[in-house]
This record gives C-alpha cells, structure tokens and sequence, in this order.
C-alpha cells in the first residue's frame, strides 16, 4: 500500500502565523462611518455659513467676500482621502490608528474651512 499524498509530510512554515487583529476590523469599521459623516457635516456646515450677515452681504452685494483659498478644500479632501485608504490596508495597527486620526483631522479641517468661507 503506497500513502497518498494528502498524507504528506508538510514543511513548517517559516513566517509564524498570526492571529486576525480585532482592532483593524473596528478602526476599518469607524473609518468608514467618518468617512460617511463627512458630507452631512459638510452641508450643515455650508447651511451655517450661509446664514451669516457676511455671506448675505457677499451674495447680495459682492463685498466681504472672503474664505480660504480653494486649494486648501482640494488639499484637505486629498488628504482625508489617503488617509482613508491607509486605514483600509495598513498592515500594523498603529499605522491605522494614525491614518484614521489623519483623516478625522483632515475631515475637520475641511468642514472648519466649509464653515468659515464667507468670514
């Protein structure tokens, strides 16, 4: 009787196989709600600045019509973005623990420039 070869011996692996990290999968999972919150934040933030006397005067009048230049919105959308996909596919944790407070981080400084746009 010949053995088949499922019953081969295997070599051991060099590599030690570690365990599934439980914390990327809620870093994944809190990423993904920051990321969704964004533009809710965004339109109540557009709504706010909006309802300023500035923005009336910039809007009615074309005066004091001040804010950030756009670069910065692209720059911190970009940004926020990056950081984004980092979480997703980081491999060590504490790579996505700062990627995820990257992207808040960006996240706010976007809807922060959203608000005071017409300031």
């Amino acid at each position: 009787m010949s053995s088949s070869p499922d019953l081969r011996a295997r070599a051991a692996s060099p590599v030690p196989i570690t365990p599934p990290d439980p914390e990327a999968a809620r870093l994944r999972k809190w990423a993904l709600i920051w990321a969704g919150l964004l533009l809710p934040a965004t339109l109540l933030a557009g709504l706010l600045a909006l309802s300023t006397e500035a923005a009336a005067s910039c809007i009615m009048r074309g005066t004091s019509c001040g804010g950030a230049p756009g670069f910065l919105y692209v720059a911190s959308l970009v940004i926020a973005a990056v950081a984004y996909v980092a979480v997703r596919r980081a491999s060590r944790a504490d790579v996505r623990r700062a990627a995820l407070r990257t992207q808040l981080g960006a996240e706010a400084v976007f809807v922060l420039f959203v608000a005071t746009t017409f300031a």
